[in-house]
């Protein structure tokens, strides 16, 4: 009678939209920005909206193309490296990740309009792209509970005595695998783990959880601007950023029996769920950026959303670890899905001052309203009206900072700045998911060519679940922190 009470609870308790769909989280993922690009834009913190003269900023207004009076050739390898530090269940752990990537490349054309009857001193033209987000990462929690995943795959299971009707990407799986079994005589389906918790030794269960989260990926816009400078006073500027979206996630739930609560038959089990993500997204970026004294700059820019077509591969796999030293392993088909992602309008404006030839001072206010992403696909599906939903109710509006500031002596550049992002999330903790950027930079400069380096490092605190469960109550505490190593070359002519 206990267990068909459980059954019935947990069903419910499904069923009511606990497990939040993984759409709803990469929707988020996609729809963020952690500007990257030139070594210059990186340094200062990402605060250019009033200052233009860089191609990075266009990302941030496109009417710092306008600054230009010369043309440019520039690129930008880097390289990253995070650092991911976890409590689970008391337990630290530490991961950590290294990629090589190309932060930009791109080139501005100036033409000189001085000499015509108007009062345009320059039109100018790029072209290029900037690294708009990084995706590279890996988690890793690891510690005893006294809950496991496979209470959810054989709740879910005993929804149905036919081993044809269990769902091909989960329960069937672990029946290829032989963990999960079938009683002819209560005529339901069980598993060695499931019944140590709720029947043998419900008050003594205890078994090892690790989850490792494997993530790689970016997104880079493709830039085609143009801007203008007007009497030395008003820079305008508009861009169509073609953005790519690469994303590739492989995570990994391995449990195994403690010494001090042994399962009959089975050491342990694998359950991995391996995804790639790609698609092409178009955004319209539209800026101004006025100087009403020498010294004082005002920028403003608007962003239209990235209108995503993605599609997503998955697949899933069972392995099953046997006290006799058997593994059985089972692998789901290869499935696509394909769906749209509108990410939200992007608002920013900025002051900038100009200290002679001495310096230069940029703060930048950015407004995003992350209730207004949305989800489509083409059989405008029952749950991607619950996805738009759950977006609409977790999700704030949210106001970012950031500042930054560059002082020149002689050929010699020195850069510093910063960001505060706020949290996504309308509820918890304002701590939690709030990202803190803060970077630093130098460059030489002469004649033609010029070198910059910089460093960021960003910082964020969150939380995850290694499975969403009536009975489970663990959750990971992660400390992230994603180090930007990042080199400019540049040429005018």
């Amino acid at each position: 009678m206990k267990r068909i009470i459980l059954l019935l609870i947990s069903i419910l308790f499904i069923t009511n939209g606990f497990s939040q769909s993984v759409y709803v989280d990469r929707a988020l993922s996609f729809s963020t920005n952690k500007y990257g690009g030139t070594a210059r834009f990186v340094g200062m913190g990402g605060a250019f909206g009033a200052i233009g003269g860089d191609f990075s900023s266009l990302a941030i207004n496109p009417a710092g193309l306008g600054i230009y009076r010369s043309s440019e050739f520039v690129f930008s390898p880097g390289m990253s490296y995070s650092n991911n530090t976890s409590v689970y269940i008391n337990n630290p752990m530490e991961d950590d990740n290294y990629a090589m990537n190309l932060n930009n490349l791109s080139f501005v054309a100036s033409y000189d309009l001085e000499n015509s009857d108007t009062r345009w001193i320059n039109a100018n033209f790029a072209v290029g792209f900037n690294r708009t987000n990084n995706f590279n990462d890996n988690v890793l929690f690891e510690g005893v509970n006294n809950s496991s995943l496979m209470e959810v795959f054989v709740t879910y299971a005993r929804q149905t005595t036919d081993p044809g009707q269990l769902d091909g990407m989960y329960e069937y799986l672990l029946w290829e695998s032989e963990l999960l079994l079938f009683d002819s005589t209560a005529m339901e389906f069980y598993n060695e783990i499931d019944d140590e918790i709720y029947i043998n030794n419900p008050d003594n269960f205890e078994i090892n959880q690790r989850k490792i989260i494997e993530r790689e990926g970016s997104v880079s816009e493709f830039t085609f601007a143009f801007g203008g400078n007007y009497a030395n006073t008003l820079y305008v500027g508009a861009s169509v950023g073609i953005n790519r979206l690469n994303y590739t996630e492989y995570a990994t739930h391995y449990e195994y029996e403690s010494v001090n609560a042994e399962v009959p038959g089975v050491y342990g089990f694998s359950f991995i769920e391996s995804s790639n993500t790609q698609g092409t997204g178009l955004n319209v970026k539209f800026g101004a950026i006025y100087k009403p004294i020498e010294f004082l700059r005002i920028g403003a820019s608007v962003q239209t959303p990235t209108f995503y077509d993605l599609e997503e591969e998955f697949y899933n796999k069972a392995i099953g670890y046997y006290d006799d030293g058997l593994t059985l392993d089972a692998k789901s088909p290869v499935q696509t899905y394909a769906y749209e992602l509108n990410t939200p309008f992007r608002f920013i404006g900025s002051v900038g001052f100009q200290i002679g030839k001495m310096g230069i001072i940029d703060v930048d206010y950015e407004y995003v309203n992350y209730t207004k992403m949305n989800l489509d696909d083409d059989d405008n599906s029952q749950a991607i009206i619950d996805d738009n939903n759950n977006i609409n109710g977790i999700f704030q509006k949210t106001h970012n900072l950031r500042a930054g500031a560059e002082f020149r002596t002689g050929p010699f550049y020195l850069r510093a700045g910063g960001g505060y992002y706020m949290n996504p999330y309308k509820n918890g903790d304002n701590d939690l998911n709030t990202t803190i950027v803060l970077a630093g930079g130098a460059g030489y400069r002469v004649n033609k060519f010029f070198i910059d380096f910089a460093f960021a490092q960003s910082r964020m605190n969150y939380k995850v679940m290694a499975y969403d469960w009536l009975y489970n109550t663990a959750v990971a505490d992660i400390d992230n922190i994603t180090n930007n190593f990042i080199v400019t070359m540049g040429f005018k002519f």
